[in-house]
């Protein structure tokens, strides 16, 4: 079942690679080309006419005529499509909504059409048939893809439109029947209300299936946070296996599982391989703030390729794990895409240099135009001529107590550059006087380093008004705060505001908007 299968994925795949590979060589073309097709598809929409798509014959006219906007100024058309309006952002119909969230908090309702799922699948395609060819251990066992988020019914609607696509496996198309069939995970577990309900029975199926091969969740926290909980949880959840077991298979053989998972579980080892002997890849995000956990995992499967996400996101399909070299390749068919410098220009795909670091600005076929997704890019190199991407920071997330405008994507770099040990984040304090806290995940047995604070201190400075700040007196010194499992609490707090844990970020950088989430942690020091 498992090798028909993944005979039944290389055998669909295989062309889209050889279209792909084929397109690296002309990324100009392959861009000019998609902005043509998107432009002539939807030049009558409400949007089309309100921005003069009659007008636009090139990248340029386009850029010229179309005004970079954020969520706010696509929200009136949103509106008018959940109010059941037609012909708005595209022609197409409308097929659901997904939901994510903005940096301040509020939710954001993005649109898919058949042509947005089409952008998605005509990257995951390519990256899948790559990953055979390069990683055929992974078809000697299940999968599991972490897609949907918990807790969603069926049921839920904006406007006349699901929340959240009906289907599973969506964005990879004709695949989603395979797929499903490889799946360690039952898909109705994503329909559970109750997390503590939806993270046992994930623990269960994960636990039962000693011939996983393949794991592709969005954060690698999502991950770790699966495996704390079978760690805490293991003298309930391995009665259960074992009962499960003992169903399908010989005593003995049910007994040598449970004996391998204590061991693994409950005693002391640093090195979990022997949960999934067959573990081959773990895809995950590995850049900016996610760098540490994506550590985390290697050091705990040391056997498995840990592969970077690249660019994915509610809004586009940006870039994608193909090839050789670092970062990931721009899906040059998946969307039209610019790049903001440094300077403010903007830049297109073809004229993007190595070393670079830019913003990343989307059109999709699901009716989002020049949307500035503060995405942070840099580019590490080329395959063919189209850059390969490595993502960097969120631009636009900043803290400002004093004049001293930190970004995430700064802060991630400081925090790099002095080798914090763990999970750790800058939260903005203004009591007793303006500062910064240093949260880190720590415990007894991992003591932190008390210079930290000092070092931090030093490498903020390099932002001039940060070291203005602090040489008039205007910030304190950083100070340090440990915090027993502080990502788990983190994740606690967003999930009571309502947040799927499936594509949650582990931030770097708090403000005063997060006080409730401070105010929270009280002594939780270790």
């Amino acid at each position: 079942m498992v090798a028909d299968a993944w005979a039944r994925i290389a055998g669909a795949t295989a062309a889209a690679r050889m279209r792909f590979d084929a397109g690296l060589g002309d990324v100009e073309t392959a861009q000019r080309r998609t902005l043509a097709d998107l432009i002539k598809a939807n030049r009558l929409t409400a949007f089309g006419r309100d921005n003069r798509f009659v007008e636009v014959t090139s990248a340029e006219s386009f850029s010229r005529l179309v005004p970079i906007g954020d969520y706010a100024a696509f929200q009136p058309y949103i509106d008018r499509l959940i109010e059941g309006v037609g012909a708005v952002l595209t022609a197409e119909p409308v097929r659901f909504f997904e939901q994510t969230g903005g940096s301040s908090g509020g939710a954001k309702n993005i649109p898919y059409t058949d042509a947005g799922l089409k952008s998605f699948t005509d990257c995951l395609y390519p990256w899948l048939a790559d990953l055979i060819a390069r990683r055929p251990a992974v078809t000697q066992g299940r999968s599991y893809f972490a897609l949907s988020p918990v807790g969603r019914s069926l049921n839920q609607r904006i406007g006349p439109y699901p929340l959240g696509s009906p289907l599973p496996f969506a964005y990879f198309g004709a695949l989603r029947s395979s797929l499903i069939e490889l799946s360690a995970v039952p898909m109705e577990l994503r329909l559970l209300a109750d997390f503590d309900a939806w993270q046992r029975q994930t623990c269960l199926c994960l636990l039962q299936a000693e011939d996983l091969a393949l794991i592709w969740v969005w954060s690698p926290t999502y991950l770790t946070e699966i495996l704390r909980a079978m760690r805490r949880d293991a003298s309930n959840l391995l009665p259960t296996l074992a009962n499960r077991l003992a169903i399908t298979q010989e005593r003995k053989s049910v007994n040598r599982r449970i004996e391998t998972l204590e061991n693994m579980l409950c005693g002391s080892s640093d090195d979990l391989s022997a949960i999934w002997p067959r573990l081959d890849t773990i895809s995950c995000w590995t850049d900016a703030s996610s760098k540490g956990f994506a550590a985390e995992l290697q050091a705990l499967f040391p056997r498995a390729f840990m592969q970077s996400k690249g660019l994915m996101s509610t809004e586009a399909a940006v870039s994608v794990p193909y090839g050789d070299g670092a970062g990931s390749v721009l899906a040059a068919h998946s969307g039209f895409f610019e790049f903001i410098d440094e300077s403010g220009d903007c830049r297109f795909a073809w004229q993007l240099e190595i070393g670079r670091t830019y913003r990343v600005v989307v059109s999709t076929g699901s009716g989002l135009y020049r949307y500035d997704t503060c995405d942070m890019v840099e580019v590490v190199g080329f395959s063919g001529d189209t850059p390969r991407l490595r993502f960097s920071g969120r631009a636009g997330v900043t803290v400002d107590m004093c004049g001293e405008k930190l970004s995430e994507t700064f802060v991630a770099s400081c925090l790099e550059l002095i080798h914090v040990p763990t999970y750790a984040l800058l939260a903005a304090t203004t009591s007793p006087r303006p500062h910064y806290q240093l949260l880190v995940e720590t415990s007894s047995e991992k003591p932190l380093d008390s210079t930290l604070p000092e070092r931090l201190d030093r490498a903020l400075a390099a932002n001039p008004q940060y070291e203005y700040a602090r040489r008039i007196g205007q910030l304190d010194l950083v100070r340090l705060k440990p915090v027993d499992d502080l990502y788990g609490r983190w994740k606690r707090h967003r999930l009571q505001g309502g947040v799927s844990i499936a594509g949650m970020k582990a931030p770097v950088l708090l403000g005063q908007v997060d006080s409730l989430f401070l105010a929270g942690l009280g002594n939780a020091g270790s």
